[in-house]
């Protein structure tokens, strides 16, 4: 799930101009390498143009870095030890305004904000989404310890995250927020101890969340619908294939509205797909289509998941039934269900209203842990990462949810 890749190996004895490659790119792409030609991450970003490979060598960078140059890449040259450190002090890690950058290969922690941020938001609101950004990939990135988010991407569309990984954070370790659509696709990713793992708020269409894990997390992958951002109901995501386990989840940095103990939750959302996950462990439910603020789960479907050892594995709970029309439940393996044989009770050939139901009784948070999860283990690098990429990070490549499978039990 990458762009293409030039044929041309850059080396530092290369970094005054990038050649073009077989396919006829810009012979005008450079690549500027930190710190051996740019003292600074910041510096070499100011300095680069279209096309260019900012090339980070390994060290410790005490800085904000604001991309505000289109198409771009940023990437450095040993994930684990290429390490962005706000020292909890500085606001956000990387801060990207412009389309078609991409952020690779390497750690960012200790940041009071986001350790990734693209913010597509530029002050005035259009309803076709004109002025976001368009286009980013975020890839082999460690995110771990930061204030509030580790990949957080906000009115902005044509989006990858992948092989990358989040943990540690109050809010969610991954966040996508007030799109539509949003054509994002989040693949391969592993976020635990956070908060929430993924959270989905007013992010709609073209939204894939597959084939990743989720692990000891307060609440796992949840899009939601709510009236603090615009674009609300949150419509279309696909969370496909992903092992969600909640084991360990009290080590995780406390939801500041107390919640606890969920795999997936569709947050009043609408027409979501959660088809062929994995949803082990957790004290409050596995997989559940519940209301949040005014709103109420619509049109969603819970298809062919495998659920083991929650409290309850597959829950239905609006506030007003008359209202959450169209939800239904079928081929999943589970033991549990509120309400009771919840796959006849909704079948997926009824599109009305779901059944009356009482809320669940459901176990209470428990305190937020004394602190901090530790450092995460090394993580794997990329496997060139002296490779141009060809152009920009533009939409991303829509997985075959039909051919994703669930995946297999882990080990214990």
């Amino acid at each position: 799930m990458r762009a293409r890749l030039a044929t041309l190996l850059v080396t530092p004895l290369a970094i005054l101009a990038a050649s073009c490659g077989a396919d006829g790119e810009d012979a005008s792409r450079r690549t500027l390498v930190v710190p051996e030609q740019y003292d600074t991450i910041q510096a070499a970003v100011d300095a680069a143009r279209p096309g260019d490979l900012v090339l980070i060598e390994p060290g410790t960078y005490h800085e904000v870095v604001v991309v505000d140059t289109s198409s771009i890449t940023i990437r450095g040259l040993d994930r684990n030890t290429v390490v962005l450190d706000g020292r909890d002090e500085l606001g956000n890690g990387i801060e990207i305004t412009a389309s078609g950058v991409a952020v690779e290969n390497m750690t960012l922690t200790g940041y009071l904000f986001n350790g990734v941020m693209v913010n597509g938001a530029d002050g005035e609101y259009r309803p076709d989404g004109a002025g976001s950004v368009d286009g980013y990939r975020i890839d082999h990135v460690t995110t771990y310890n930061n204030g509030l988010y580790g990949i957080y991407a906000f009115a902005s569309r044509n989006g990858t995250i992948s092989n990358s990984y989040a943990s540690g954070h109050p809010d969610s370790g991954i966040y996508v927020g007030q799109c539509k659509p949003c054509n994002v696709v989040i693949h391969g990713v592993t976020a635990e101890l956070n908060a929430i793992g993924y959270y989905g708020t007013n992010a709609s269409g073209g939204v894939y969340v597959v084939e990743s894990t989720f692990r000891g997390n307060r609440l796992g992958i949840a899009p939601n619908s709510q009236d603090v951002e615009r674009l609300a109901p949150q419509e279309e995501t696909i969370v496909a294939g992903n092992l969600v386990v909640g084991d360990g989840a009290a080590a995780a940095p406390e939801i500041v509205q107390g919640f606890f103990g969920g795999g997936i939750a569709v947050g009043g959302g609408t027409s979501n797909t959660v088809v062929r996950n994995r949803v082990i462990g957790h004290d409050a439910y596995g997989i559940g289509l519940v209301a949040l603020g005014s709103y109420d789960p619509i049109g969603n479907r819970v298809e062919g998941n495998v659920l083991e050892d929650n409290h309850i594995d597959l829950l239905y709970a609006p506030d007003d039934p008359a209202r959450a029309t169209g939800n239904c439940f079928v081929g999943n393996a589970f033991r549990s269900s509120w309400p009771a044989d919840i796959e006849t009770v909704m079948p997926c050939a009824a599109h009305g209203p779901g059944p009356d139901v009482t809320d669940p009784d459901l176990p209470g948070a428990p305190p937020a842990p004394d602190g901090p999860p530790p450092a995460p283990p090394r993580q794997p690098t990329m496997a060139d990462p002296r490779v141009m990429l060809a152009g920009a990070a533009g939409a991303p490549d829509v997985p075959d949810v039909g051919a994703i499978a669930v995946p297999e039990r882990p080990l214990r």
